[in-house]
């Protein structure tokens, strides 16, 4: 995508202006959470927020993360990014960076080495939320769900599809949770999409981290 090659910390400045709208910088800092010195260096265009940070200006404002972020999509519409816990988009949107200066790697190195990293607290950002310790598959599978991948349209494969819902039941069972036949459909739309792109079966515990995601 465009938006995890470049940034733009004008045009960023613009939209984080907008969302102040009439509050107060200090107010709007209050609300966010950090000190109104920092805010104003992101108005300024002389520091660029981190992914924690980006978090939680636009919940504060309640707008799309992904149109306060890259200026993509519309100032409401959140897209697939509402698909992921705030930690967990946070973490995707550090590893963007992260990978963005490691631009002669392959994604998937990129991937092992900010895992092996983050988890032995080698980032500036420590950790992120309640989220302590993460795995390849689960960063894969966040990105995937924010950035809203998407597989080529086929016919539907009655088997894959079988497969899907008898999953969804089995990890709505061992979780305990219930769904409304929306999110039962989310749930089993994303598993059908991973069965049919995922190399070497699905795992465990990145399908029980979609559930938990979309629940």
């Amino acid at each position: 995508m465009n938006s995890q090659n470049s940034w733009s910390t004008t045009l960023f400045a613009a939209r984080l202006k907008q969302i102040i709208g009439e509050n107060s910088v200090s107010q709007f800092a209050k609300k966010c959470g950090f000190a109104e010195s920092m805010l104003r260096k992101y108005l300024l265009g002389s520091s660029v927020p981190g992914a924690d940070k980006l978090v939680r200006m636009a919940q504060a404002a309640g707008v799309s993360l992904r149109w306060l972020a890259t200026g993509e999509g519309t100032q409401s519409h959140a897209a697939g990014w509402d698909r992921v816990t705030p930690s967990q988009l946070a973490i995707v949107l550090e590893f963007e960076r992260y990978a963005r200066r490691r631009a002669d790697a392959g994604t998937r190195s990129a991937i092992s080495a900010f895992v092996s990293d983050y988890n032995s607290r080698q980032l500036e950002v420590g950790t992120i939320g309640e989220v302590e310790k993460i795995t390849d598959d689960e960063l894969i599978l966040w990105r995937d769900l924010a950035w809203e991948r998407r597989v080529e349209k086929a016919s539907i494969d009655e088997a894959c599809l079988r497969t899907a819902i008898e999953i969804a039941d089995e990890l709505m069972a061992a979780s305990d949770k219930a769904m409304d036949s929306e999110k039962k459909s989310k749930l089993i739309v994303a598993i059908y999409r991973l069965n049919a792109t995922a190399d070497g079966g699905l795992d465990r515990s990145m399908l029980m981290n979609l559930l938990i995601s979309m629940s």
